[in-house]
């Protein structure tokens, strides 16, 4: 069952409280701004994420990549995209199953579009937490992305991670070659609140909390999705995984 958001500026949006919350669509300026579903079912729990339709708009925690941190065992891209969510009234809740914490979401319209607030919490001892928005729009040759204040990047799929240029070419989806992929995360020291996904036919604006002060930028030439798509990662954690990022003390803990 699809649950309908209609925001200021035209913005249309729709999510699947039982698909993870994840958001389905986002339509506005006359274009759907998401990836969409080939519409086969949602896999059980534990499936690796890219054996899954790539599409949607999905909720990452506690961690993007899987891992192992003190006892607890973290699936691929966490445990609550393929989980179901409860809503009570217009709030999304759902629990981990990696270990005790619960996320609540509730998305509302504002005059120029649409807002995701978020509240996590332990519900046992004390766990660090990585949570990550994980949008894969739908980007068409010429599309790239800004970002303010940016001049270097870091490639994290690099071994070791290196820092790089930001520029036309690295911001673009042009530039990565089909059935390829890349992502960056914006250099750690540069806090990153506010980004753009520009279109040939339309700009998509997005503001997230300093409390989230890192962004990881994933650039897919049909290397997994099944069209091109750029996902803008807003996140508390640097960079993909929960063990990482707490042994370098760069995640929040609730």
């Amino acid at each position: 069952m699809s649950i309908e958001v209609r925001g200021g500026g035209g913005l249309h949006l729709e999510f699947d409280p039982a698909r993870g919350g994840k958001i389905t669509s986002l339509r506005g300026a006359g274009i759907e701004w998401l990836a969409q579903s080939d519409g086969r079912p949602l896999p059980p729990p534990g499936t690796p994420f890219v054996d899954a339709e790539m599409s949607g708009w999905d909720e990452c925690a506690p961690s993007i990549v899987a891992c192992e941190i003190d006892r607890y065992s973290i699936p691929d891209h966490g445990d609550l995209w393929d989980s179901a969510f409860e809503m009570h009234g217009t709030v999304a809740r759902a629990s981990g199953g990696s270990y005790p914490y619960m996320l609540e979401r509730q998305i509302s319209a504002t005059s120029t579009g649409v807002r995701l607030s978020y509240t996590a919490h332990a519900t046992d001892v004390s766990v660090p937490f990585l949570w990550a928005a994980h949008p894969q729009f739908s980007a068409p040759p010429g599309t790239r992305v800004v970002i303010d204040g940016v001049t270097s990047v870091v490639d994290v799929l690099a071994i070791p991670a290196d820092r790089m240029v930001w520029d036309d070419a690295a911001s673009s989806i042009d530039s990565v070659a089909f059935g390829a992929c890349r992502k960056f995360y914006v250099d750690p020291e540069h806090v990153s609140t506010r980004a753009q996904l520009i279109r040939r036919d339309a700009v998509l604006k997005l503001n997230w909390a300093s409390g989230c002060p890192f962004l990881g930028v994933w650039f897919d030439h049909s290397a997994f999705a099944r069209e091109p798509v750029i996902a803008l990662e807003p996140t508390n954690g640097y960079f993909d995984s929960l063990k990482d990022a707490s042994d370098n003390g760069l995640v929040a803990e609730l």
